[in-house]
């Protein structure tokens, strides 16, 4: 191979396909809940986006949303009890394996044990959706976002309540936390906000945003090498062909790129192919490995271009920017 397909800003360019295309994630495995009542609640409302909530039975609607937030404000103080008296007398916790917990004393006795063994878990829940199927009934649809221990790991599973209108206060009635079906586009929400990593004289950069429907993920990034800095967009999803997590990247000078997203356990792998906009085939193994919820290593490996071979990359770390 020659030195000047191995030159400094060669090398740049690589690092554009090979940074961008894998700052996706750093581990989300869903733990069993085997029982665990679901942690803490703030309600954030429906995205950023999504069609605005009907107009009738506003009232209602406002008092669930509060509902939920007392769900949130009781979890927070860990306060067991304060938690299990939001459910109905015979109220029900259904575990994302199936596992039910039924009635105000056995909730109790749960949020008592489960508070006492994670006192640093926190959890919000993101409302999507309020509907009403009786004039005493609600069912309300979203997400519960659980930070995992100290490291505040971000664990993210879909939820569902039917909160029951009794003496003219919204309960609890049945809450449920489903089962995932593989990957899921929410399995990468930790990744909303800007990272950052530098290393020899190299600054990387990505800023990552919801779309207005939460469908994709996206990111515009920049490397700079050398004073000379590439830089480019690129959009997270999940292949209706396949149901696969992929992203596809575009370089502003013209590269493109495409990612297919698997795990290995705790391991992030991301398997890139991409062309730079000189024609130039590009591949790669991208390994993100996590840390807490502010930093991540990662790794390239199985690097090539044109069909040869190019050195792994030393694994590094990468940071969240924090807001000021």
């Amino acid at each position: 191979m020659s030195s000047k397909r191995l030159s400094p800003s060669r090398i740049g360019l690589l690092g554009v396909f090979v940074v961008a295309a894998s700052w996706l994630t750093f581990g989300n495995s869903h733990p069993g809940n085997a029982g665990q009542p679901p942690t803490t609640q703030t309600v954030t409302g429906a995205p950023p986006g999504a069609a605005q909530a009907p107009k009738e039975r506003q009232a209602d609607r406002a008092a669930i949303q509060k509902a939920v937030g007392g769900f949130s404000t009781a979890f927070m103080k860990g306060d067991g009890k304060a938690v299990a008296a939001l459910w109905t007398a015979e109220g029900e916790y259904i575990g994302d394996d199936g596992t039910t917990i039924t009635g105000q004393t056995a909730l109790e006795k749960a949020y008592v044990e489960f508070f006492a063994k994670n006192p640093d878990n926190t959890l919000d829940v993101e409302v999507e959706s309020i509907r009403f199927p009786s004039r005493d009934n609600a069912v309300v649809e979203g997400f519960f976002k659980l930070h995992k221990g100290k490291k505040k790991e971000l664990i993210v599973s879909k939820c569902s309540f039917l909160y029951t209108r009794e003496d003219g206060k919204w309960l609890i009635a049945i809450a449920r936390e489903w089962p995932g079906d593989g990957l899921s586009l929410r399995d990468l929400e930790w990744l909303i906000g800007s990272w950052e990593v530098k290393r020899n004289g190299t600054e990387a950069s990505t800023k990552y945003e919801w779309t207005a429907n939460k469908s994709f993920i996206r990111c515009q990034f920049s490397v700079t090498q050398d004073g000379k800095a590439h830089s480019g967009m690129q959009m997270i999803g999940k292949d209706p062909s396949t149901g696969m997590l992929r992203s596809w990247t575009f370089e502003d000078e013209g590269g493109i790129a495409e990612t297919d997203v698997s795990r290995d356990g705790k391991k992030w792998v991301f398997t890139s192919r991409g062309t730079t906009n000189d024609g130039r085939v590009l591949t790669a193994t991208n390994i993100m490995t996590p840390i807490d919820s502010d930093s991540f290593l990662w790794q390239s490996i199985g690097r090539t271009m044109d069909d040869e071979e190019l050195p792994d990359l030393p694994q590094v770390k990468v940071t969240r920017v924090k807001s000021k």
